[in-house]
């Protein structure tokens, strides 16, 4: 489970894990990249392309700190698609594996990356069952937006909610997965909490969950308190949100029949900052979303 960024200190850094260039099928150079990310006030970006490790050394960084990455496709989910993985922090992509197991790509990314996650799960039409039990990722990419904008199918909330209900108490993450092919830049983020935007502190936040995902709205705290046990002797507790301005928040929790929303409290119709809610036994892990007028999203990981 992960460690509530919004308690931890340090500051909020604005990143892109996974994109593309023209060292694979981008339409950006790798520089016309960090340009374009600079120019938006991102603090950091990862250049993932295809079955290669762009050098990021080399390049004007604009004020941002550049991680090197890779995205690679692994052999043979259930229905057929490949398991499409993001490692970040490696030098080299490792060598493929001579099998058809996904985990054996995977762990080979794993060992030379300090981060690796599970790339557009709804896109590569992945299952549950393709993920639950993959080691040497820390989460899933529950939005990603060029998956949304190309084909409708940028949402994996159902295989992160599959995998949390099965105990694989898996992180979040949005990204944009930018080509340029159409208007796919810019719509997915994650907010890091850490001390410096170094990559060995956006490592270590990331790996410890201190971060939420966005694709437009902003968090600025979640609080989860314990209530004093009432006389039944059953334990609740107190959530409460504060955001920019929304028409939705959820505390979403995968547990049949948990959960809360800010319909429920009749509270739906002009938008909100600030939202408190009691939760019912049972809920947990639970994740907080907020939904703002045009619909866009942000996620924090499960608490």
């Amino acid at each position: 489970m992960s460690e509530n960024p919004f308690a931890a200190p340090g500051r909020w850094f604005k990143g892109n894990l996974h994109m593309h260039t023209t060292q694979s099928d981008g339409e950006f150079t790798p520089q016309e990249a960090v340009d374009a990310y600079s120019e938006q006030g991102y603090d950091f970006l990862a250049i993932t392309d295809h079955d290669t490790v762009t050098d990021v050394d080399s390049l004007n960084d604009r004020g941002m700190t550049l991680l090197r990455g890779v995205e690679i496709g692994a052999p043979a989910a259930e229905l057929g698609q490949t398991v499409h993985t993001v490692g970040l922090g490696l030098k080299e992509c490792p060598p493929n594996p001579e099998t058809d197991v996904p985990q054996d790509y995977i762990s080979a990314l794993a060992e030379v990356s300090e981060v690796c996650f599970v790339a557009h799960p709804s896109w590569s039409s992945l299952t549950f069952a393709d993920i639950v039990e993959l080691e040497g990722i820390i989460g899933v990419e529950v939005f990603n937006t060029t998956c949304h904008r190309g084909i409708g199918r940028g949402l994996s909330e159902v295989q992160w909610d599959e995998c949390l209900a099965r105990g694989r108490e898996f992180f979040g993450l949005a990204v944009d997965d930018a080509h340029r092919h159409y208007n796919d830049t810019f719509g997915g983020w994650v907010m890091v909490k850490a001390q410096e935007c170094t990559p060995d502190n956006i490592y270590e936040a990331l790996r410890a969950g201190r971060f939420y995902a966005s694709a437009g709205p902003i968090i600025e705290e979640v609080k989860m308190e314990k209530l004093p046990a009432q006389e039944s002797g059953v334990e609740q507790q107190t959530l409460q949100v504060k955001c920019s301005p929304c028409v939705e928040v959820l505390a979403v929790c995968p547990a049949p029949g948990k959960g809360w929303t800010n319909w429920r409290d009749g509270d739906a119709v002009e938008p909100i900052t600030e939202w408190k809610a009691t939760l019912r036994p049972g809920t947990e892990p639970v994740r907080v979303v907020v939904v703002d007028e045009h619909g866009n999203r942000a996620w924090t990981n499960p608490l």
